[in-house]
């Protein structure tokens, strides 16, 4: 409840913060059904309805205690916020600039979510995306064990150990020191990989390894298949949900795209510029090392 005091009272703040002229504590429209008063400041329902669906989406409003307990945080709100104004906090630009980003925070993860509903998402189109995921994900998943490295000469020593008929198992266990990662990784598709290391995967059979390096955006992977399992998609109606937040985010990211190349954004002569944001690896989970096909 900490963690939701501090930031709620930063958002209650932060609508006095700026140059408005209003400077209410609660800044919403007036005339509003009222859920308590604090200190002759009205806390409207609107506002606890907000505070359940943003912060306490599982409360249950018709419980007496929960409801007691929201309207109980609801008021230290106000009252921090009280305090804040008498202290003059916001004229403390450190002060007032967490509020800003806080405010700006909030403003942009809700227009977000605005942005997102703003297309409608039909079954037809849930459907379309469903099947074109199964298509891209193939018929079989791999079990691997995988060495990853940063350093193309060190990936070419371990790939060279194997094809001179060194185990798979004894090469991972002496260079997994070496490498930027060493994971077995298991029921994974082609479609969850990158596509060289997932069209690598598919040319291969159980107990190949890599006799030469496979390139990526990551590094250079040795690897040894493992298993090759059939792969079973789950039912529509069980990812549908998922499959529809995918959209909408999908949906979200371009609108902001689109915002972004319309925009005129500068910066001060000589300020650094910001850096594109790199790659991450891909998740795997973390087992034993492999054991060796021979």
């Amino acid at each position: 409840m900490r963690k939701i005091l501090t930031a709620s009272v930063c958002l209650a703040l932060a609508a006095c913060s700026g140059t408005a002229p209003d400077q209410r504590v609660v800044q919403l429209a007036p005339n509003l059904p009222v859920a308590e008063t604090v200190n002759g400041v009205p806390v409207p329902q609107e506002l606890v309805d907000a505070f359940v669906r943003v912060k306490a989406p599982k409360a249950d409003m018709t419980n007496a205690d929960q409801r007691a307990e929201i309207l109980r945080v609801l008021s230290d709100y106000v009252l921090l916020a009280e305090q804040a104004q008498r202290d003059k906090l916001l004229a403390d630009p450190a002060f007032a600039a967490n509020i800003e980003v806080a405010r700006l925070s909030a403003l942009a993860n809700e227009t977000m979510i605005r942005l997102q509903q703003q297309t409608p998402i039909t079954d037809a189109a849930l459907k379309a995306e469903y099947d074109a995921k199964v298509a891209r994900l193939g018929k079989s998943e791999y079990d691997f064990g995988n060495l990853l490295f940063t350093n193309e000469d060190d990936a070419l020593k371990a790939a060279g150990e194997l094809v001179a008929g060194k185990a798979f198992a004894q090469v991972y266990e002496e260079w997994k020191g070496k490498a930027a990662q060493a994971k077995a990784i298991s029921h994974i598709s082609a479609d969850q990989l990158p596509e060289q290391l997932g069209q690598a995967l598919a040319q291969m059979k159980v107990g190949d390894f890599s006799r030469t390096p496979v390139k990526t955006q990551f590094g250079w992977h040795v690897f040894q298949l493992e298993a090759i399992n059939p792969l079973t998609p789950p039912d529509f109606d069980k990812v549908k949900d998922d499959i529809r937040r995918g959209l909408q985010k999908k949906i979200g990211e371009e609108r902001l795209a689109k915002l972004k190349q319309q925009a005129k954004i500068e910066y001060p002569p000589g300020s650094a510029l910001p850096m594109a944001k790199p790659a991450a690896a891909p998740a795997a989970p973390a087992q034993p090392a492999p054991a060796s096909k021979g």
